[in-house]
């Protein structure tokens, strides 16, 4: 995944234990809140943002969320006796963590936090602002999470690397695109899929193809759509996934496409409806038990700590219903996630992802979208509420208007944002070039907010692929963000991909400059600076991330790959403004990775990945290597097995050694049921020049999806 952003390490940052634990006292606990500051996918990538002063004095901490695809981990800066406390607090952190919000939990976390962190009161207090070297400080449990293996979040003076998973790999990349699918976002989750398959053949080849395709299906692409669709059981002819992709393909192909741009010549064949959906839930749990021993002349006596760490039952459910005949085309699509949480202090919570009404009028090549819905394209944000206007007017050639204000859920500030976008989808020409060109702006309080012109281009061919997008911000006068990616395969059947991806952190906008301020209005921001001297400020809190990547694999046997790949990053420092401190760069951080693929050792469909990893960067090194194995049994089981390893040495001294097997379970009933599921364990042995600590942790989860 495209690295957001990398806080320089904080000392004295720790993971929260959520929930009731071991030691937790019988009296009643005080209700307390946090502010959820950010949720990513890879503590890899953490906000490029530091606290203002007024807040240095508060607790910084990592939760890690696992959803029923995927692990995600939130940054939560507590602890706050009131609600209204904690929503000042987060009205000045709004711009730079946008997706903040205000949680409520039990006393008893912030009590579990200061006993496991009681024997660094040796260690003096680091700053409220990162240095180059911070001094070390205890490895702690996570607060509320049962993540897969490697899952675990980093210890908090560990820089950002300690996530078992290179930035880039096989694995953060499909957790990446899963999470895009799920908020919606298909092309980033095109962009994650495109870049996974473009690897070596791993074990997460297979998903990640089936997941392109579904990607472009709910894009609204069913042209592309289909041919990845097909492209998979060309691949993968057999398996009761093959089985599912053949009845997506045969409910793709039911429905004319929407180019289509005049009515067809055969006769009419009357109204038809189709509905499709999922229905998943999955319950997770996680308990980990925590030993740690103080080191030198007067540390206290060892300590250990157990704690239930996750205990939550996800429901997720979509709903798509169509109705049409050979003119017209109406669809409803919902989404909606549900989390309960077991354990006491914890809130449930209700995500609504969409909900929107699409129409088409086949003959014009016409269409309308009105709701909230995912973006992502031609400048659009993420996902807003508005509405999406389009009109054929050739063959190649789609004229679109839209407009709305974004929506972040969970997140908002005291301004209206409202935009509104020209775009012109071209091709394809000569059944491999295509793009598009857009143009959009933003306001916020009635002011510019966004200005933007963008293009993308695209060019596919049976031997491989190249994409590349430019979006330029006139109102800065500087680019936003520009990508270019490929993939083709040598008549000798090496395959080459690489990736070059530069961007502003957060993008650029008016908005930003907000950060640090104590209000989140900028029609209140307007009566102390002027329209020109906001721009500058949000300039001044605004990173510069670049990313490079390359990789090739070659078939060396009939069973055999071997794939190796290089990439390099960096975050550039910000200014700051007299509000909210300058932030250093991270330096360039180098990872490279070797894999062997072996496919059909000991059975038709088995695949067996070994990998191994080397990241580099200015204050750390760390190596990782990975075994996994997916086994098919019979018609209806798929046996998967992992094992991974990982150790760190720190600049300062501190060093970091993790283990993890896993196991999981699947079964496929009647090609429409699955039945999952997965334990495993993760032993994290860490020390530093004060503290030795080690870990165990239990987790588990169990579930099913029902594809409908």
């Amino acid at each position: 995944m495209i690295l957001r952003a990398v806080l320089s390490a904080l000392a004295g940052l720790a993971l929260a234990l959520a929930g009731m634990s071991a030691f937790a006292q019988s009296a009643a606990t005080p209700t307390l809140h946090v502010v959820a500051l950010a949720t990513v996918p890879d503590v890899t990538q953490r906000p490029a943002a530091t606290l203002p002063k007024a807040l240095s004095g508060n607790t910084l901490y990592w939760r890690v969320l696992r959803s029923a695809n995927a692990v995600s981990y939130q940054l939560c800066l507590g602890f706050f006796e009131t609600r209204d406390e904690a929503e000042r607090a987060r009205r000045q952190l709004a711009a730079s963590f946008p997706e903040a919000r205000v949680i409520q939990v039990n006393g008893q976390e912030r009590e579990n936090l200061q006993k496991a962190t009681r024997p660094t009161a040796l260690v003096s207090p680091a700053p409220a602002a990162p240095t180059a070297t911070p001094a070390p400080a205890p490895v702690l449990p996570p607060a509320a999470a049962a993540p897969s293996p490697g899952a675990r979040p980093p210890p908090a003076e560990a820089p950002p690397a300690l996530a078992q998973a290179p930035a880039g790999s096989p694995e953060a990349l499909m957790a990446e695109g899963r999470g895009a699918i799920i908020r919606e976002d298909y092309a980033a989750a095109v962009r994650a899929f495109t870049r996974l398959l473009a690897m070596p053949e791993n074990s997460l080849t297979r998903d990640a193809q089936e997941f392109l395709a579904l990607s472009y299906e709910r894009r609204g692409d069913p042209g592309r759509a289909q041919v990845e669709y097909e492209n998979y059981l060309k691949r993968y002819p057999d398996g009761e996934d093959s089985v599912r992709v053949r009845q997506r393909l045969a409910n793709l192909s039911a429905a004319p496409r929407a180019e289509v741009l005049h009515a067809p010549s055969e006769p009419q064949q009357g109204w038809r409806s189709f509905t499709s959906g999922s229905l998943s839930q999955f319950y997770y749990r996680g308990n980990s038990k925590i030993d740690s021993q103080p080191l030198g002349p007067n540390a206290f006596d060892r300590t250990t700590l157990s704690v239930v760490d996750q205990s939550a039952l996800i429901t997720s459910l979509d709903l798509n219903a169509r109705v049409l005949d050979d003119t017209h085309e109406s669809r409803v699509a919902f989404r909606d996630i549900n989390t309960r949480n077991f354990i006491g202090g914890q809130e449930n919570v209700n995500r609504l992802d969409s909900a929107y009404y699409d129409y088409k009028y086949k003959p014009a090549s016409a269409s309308a979208r009105l709701g909230r819905q995912p973006g992502n394209i031609a400048g659009l944000p993420g996902r807003f509420d508005g509405a999406l206007l389009g009109y054929g007017l050739s063959s190649s050639a789609r004229l679109s208007l839209s407009a709305g204000e974004p929506v972040v859920p969970g997140f908002s500030i005291d301004s209206v944002q409202r935009f509104y976008g020209v775009s012109a989808e071209l091709g394809p020409f000569n059944q491999r070039w295509g793009g598009n060109v857009y143009v959009f702006r933003q306001t916020v309080d009635g002011i510019a907010d966004r200005d933007a012109v963008g293009m993308e281009a695209r060019y596919f061919a049976p031997q491989g692929y190249f994409a590349s997008t430019v979006d330029y911000d006139t109102l800065f006068r500087h680019l936003n963000f520009a990508t270019a990616q490929g993939n083709w395969i040598a008549p000798w059947k090496t395959a080459f991909n690489a990736l070059l991806d530069y961007r502003m952190t957060p993008s650029l906008q008016t908005t930003s400059a907000i950060i640090g301020e104590p209000t989140t209005s900028i029609r209140q921001l307007l009566n102390i600076y002027t329209e020109e001297e906001l721009r500058q400020r949000a300039r001044a809190v605004t990173a510069q991330s670049a990313l490079a990547y390359a990789g090739l694999t070659h078939p060396v046997t009939s069973v055999w790959q071997l794939g190796a790949n290089l990439g390099v990053s960096r975050i550039s420092h910000t200014d700051g403004t007299n509000n909210y401190p300058a932030t250093p760069g991270s330096g360039y951080m180098y990872t490279f990775t070797a894999q062997a693929i072996g496919t059909g050792l000991f059975a038709t469909r088995d695949i067996t990945v070994v990998s191994a990893s080397r990241v580099s960067a200015d204050t750390y090194t760390g190596l990782a290597g990975q075994l996994t194995s997916r086994f098919p049994v019979g018609a209806n089981w798929t046996l998967d097995g992992a094992v991974l390893w990982y150790g760190q040495d720190n600049q300062d001294g501190s060093t970091l050694r993790r283990i993890s097997p896993v196991g999981r379970a699947s079964y496929r009933w009647r090609n429409s049921m699955t039945l999952e599921l997965e334990a495993g364990i993760e032993n994290t042995n860490a020390r530093s020049a004060f503290l030795q600590e080690a870990t165990r942790r239990y987790f588990f989860s169990v579930g099913y999806r029902w594809d409908f």
